[in-house]
């Protein structure tokens, strides 16, 4: 069964947008006997996958309005513990929804990371997590989630490698299709376009690991001045920080550090 099912969401991810790609995850997810399943491209970004009209993706793979909403209005990825350990390892891995779980006494918790926890802990007991590191310092994840302990031992056991290959597949083809497309491509756009020369200067700066002290001495202004366009570039790039709106920088080819 697992053989076909594969075959099956590679066959028909490979020409689906993003709103059919993830409603052929959840379709995978629940065809496999996972209660939901989510996935984020980038864990670098705050926000989560917009489809065409601008909807949040994960709509699709039956996550409510309600709890998206509230998922980006606290700043869940900010401070997620999940997305942090993706950063550190390329192993899938399982996690429970309990900051006092087993699966968290390597790594230590702020109150902000129990939080996070607790939120997820409202849909689920817990998780098996793919990550999927990519060129350009990229890493997003798939996340296959049960809810009851029980369950997500035995799926994890029975379908572990089906899980690593249909995140590996779904993240690839999300890099293919950009983020959104339609009105969500064309605003990206427009942001780039945006980017002037000093704003690109102060990054390609800031990408050779100058402070912003030493960027508005090289650009002949004020400190003040270079994180001015610093902020600037981030919020054009819809980066959550400075190392961030370079790698995007870098990864778009807007800048070159060699």
């Amino acid at each position: 069964m697992t053989d076909s099912l594969t075959g099956y969401f590679r066959s028909r991810v490979a020409n689906a947008g993003l709103d059919q790609a993830a409603e052929l995850l959840a379709e995978t997810a629940s065809a496999l006997g996972w209660d939901l399943a989510a996935f984020h491209p980038d864990v670098q970004d705050n926000d989560l996958v917009r489809g065409k009209g601008g909807e949040y993706v994960a709509r699709h793979m039956g996550w409510s309005a309600d709890y998206l909403s509230g998922w980006r209005d606290r700043k869940v990825n900010r401070f997620c513990p999940v997305s942090e350990r993706c950063q550190r390892t390329g192993e899938p891995f399982v996690w429970h929804a309990d900051a006092a779980a087993e699966s968290w006494r390597d790594q230590p918790l702020l109150e902000e990371h129990r939080q996070a926890l607790d939120y997820y802990r409202e849909c689920a007991a817990g998780a098996l997590t793919v990550p999927v590191h990519r060129p350009g310092a990229r890493v997003g994840y798939v996340s296959w989630f049960a809810r009851d302990l029980k369950s997500l031992r035995t799926l994890t056991a029975d379908h572990h490698e089906t899980a690593y290959l249909v995140s590996h597949w779904l993240i690839q083809h999300v890099d293919q299709v950009g983020d959104g497309g339609g009105a969500v491509e064309a605003d990206l756009t427009e942001r780039l376009q945006s980017l002037t020369d000093r704003e690109l200067e102060c990054l390609f700066w800031a990408a050779r690991g100058k402070t912003e002290e030493e960027v508005g001495m090289i650009i002949q202004r004020s400190q003040a001045t270079a994180r001015f366009h610093l902020r600037n570039a981030m919020r054009k790039l819809d980066a959550s920080n400075r190392t961030h709106a370079v790698a995007k920088a870098c990864s778009l080819g807007l800048i070159r550090v060699l």
